[in-house]
């Protein structure tokens, strides 16, 4: 049960990872499959990932 709950906990904390990359070049696929694997990895790769620049018409 406890596994359980890490398992939630962990999968939680990728999501919000990859919520963060949306708006950076390394997307959020790659933010929330780096932060599966290690989640201070996956933070650093977005923090230092540049933010997409928005187009102006």
């Amino acid at each position: 049960m406890e596994t359980l709950v890490l398992l939630i906990i962990s999968v939680g904390l990728a999501y919000g990872v990859g919520c963060m990359g949306r708006k950076r070049k390394i997307g959020f696929g790659l933010a929330f499959f780096l932060s599966l694997l290690n989640l201070i990895i996956g933070l650093i790769a977005v923090l230092c990932s540049k933010k997409i620049e928005k187009k102006e018409d």
